[in-house]
């Protein structure tokens, strides 16, 4: 029988629970398949090592998704610095299909490649329900300006979203298209 305090059974545990949300934030942020398998792996490796070692356990979904994040910065920097910036050396990579029937989905995903990486990394750490805190930690910005810059985030999305196509609006029986 293992022994339930032992790391690497909480690792398996972790990857099990958190590690398609992982490998969606990577590949959000990086458009990389191979980078996104790669951050997992280098996060989860990071985790056996942080628990082996008795690190903090109070917040390890928080944990997990900074370390992804600055595994990401990490690999982006070293991409810029070894690659010359070439549309050949950045191919784009789409996420995997969703359900969309009314093409709102594909909306939403085209208008935030548009942003920039910083309000692209606000965005997918909120959407996987990080607090203001982690999302602070994550993303090296100061806890008091979260909030605002994430509302500008939300603001540029939402008008990239209707620039991208514009969304039915749905008013009783009718639908419109909003501008």
């Amino acid at each position: 029988m293992a022994n339930p305090d032992d790391p690497r059974i909480a690792v398996v545990d972790l990857f099990r629970e958190h590690g398609a949300a992982i490998y969606r934030f990577a590949l959000l942020l990086g458009r990389h398949r191979d980078d996104a398998e790669d951050v997992v792996q280098e996060t989860f490796l990071k985790l056996l090592t942080h628990l082996e070692a008795a690190g903090d356990t109070a917040n390890l979904r928080g944990w997990l998704f900074t370390v992804a994040a600055n595994a990401c910065r990490d690999r982006m920097r070293r991409r810029l610095r070894w690659l010359p910036w070439t549309p050949a050396n950045e191919p784009s990579v789409e996420p995997a299909p969703l359900r969309d029937e009314d093409g709102r989905l594909r909306a939403a995903r085209d208008a935030l490649r548009q942003l920039a990486p910083r309000d692209r990394l606000l965005l997918t750490l909120r959407a996987q329900g990080l607090s203001y805190r982690e999302i602070a930690t994550a993303a090296r910005i100061r806890g008091s300006s979260v909030g605002r810059l994430l509302a500008r985030a939300v603001d540029r999305w939402e008008r990239a979203s209707v620039a991208v196509a514009p969304l039915p609006l749905v008013t009783g029986d009718r639908h419109e298209v909003s501008r």
